[in-house]
């Protein structure tokens, strides 16, 4: 599969943390944020992407959640250096850690595990950063590939419609939005086992205004409430 080279037709501000209202199925389940900063990874100026999932404190009887992604990402050519994803959640605790070697071509885990590493390969945070440097008009296709706890997945992301999507970061109330949908090859989205879908909305910011995991057993969704950047 031929990967589309970056285009850089948008910018990022130096710093931002976008806040999302997470809902499973019909149930407010709690809030995620994503952010960045610039910063240097090993000497190297990066992009410094996180994502922050957190399940309300009064669903503790039910589940726990707390989940936090770091994506170290280089800001001239976009190549993910190093990902840690920190899961706390019910009766689980961990910390994994991974490094994208570009010399030798192979994602290595703290483990001692390996697999390749293609032209490319993305990460489940900085793919919505990608499509904001790298936006599709409606109709337009991309090539990705994105690799998630152990699997490499390709994908053609598709601009598939334009569509409003409710917000109280709107001052409007909502986004004209333009809807990604990748098509992937493999077992599910991801690694998430369902079928990823988001929103990014039309104009200089394309802010993801919507993310949706849709699965067998339901969905969940993250819906943009709040923006702070400079």
């Amino acid at each position: 599969m031929k990967i589309i080279l970056l285009l850089y037709l948008a910018s990022l501000p130096a710093k931002e943390v976008l806040t999302y209202d997470v809902n499973l199925g019909p149930l407010y389940a709690g809030e995620m944020k994503l952010s960045f900063i610039q910063t240097t990874f090993e000497g190297q100026p990066c992009y410094r992407f996180r994502s922050v999932l957190s399940s309300l404190e009064g669903l503790a009887w039910l589940f726990t959640l707390n989940d936090t992604i770091y994506s170290y990402v280089t800001r001239d050519s976009f190549k993910v250096l190093y990902v840690e994803k920190r899961m706390h959640e019910t009766n689980y605790d961990t910390v994994i850690r991974v490094r994208f070697d570009w010399e030798t071509n192979r994602i290595l885990y703290e483990d001692g595990s390996s697999y390749p590493l293609l032209p490319g390969t993305l990460d489940v945070v900085s793919i919505y950063y990608f499509f904001r440097l790298n936006p599709l008009a409606v109709g337009e296709e991309r090539d990705v590939v994105l690799h998630a706890d152990r699997m490499t997945e390709r994908a053609s992301v598709q601009g598939v419609k334009e569509v409003a999507v409710r917000s109280q970061a709107s001052p409007t109330g909502s986004f004209v939005c333009t809807k990604l949908a990748p098509d992937v090859r493999g077992k599910g989205s991801f690694g998430s086992g369902g079928n990823l879908i988001f929103y990014l909305t039309n104009d200089e910011n394309l802010y993801p205004a919507l993310i949706r995991t849709v699965m067998t057993i339901g969905s969940i969704s993250a819906r943009l409430k709040w923006i702070w950047f400079e």
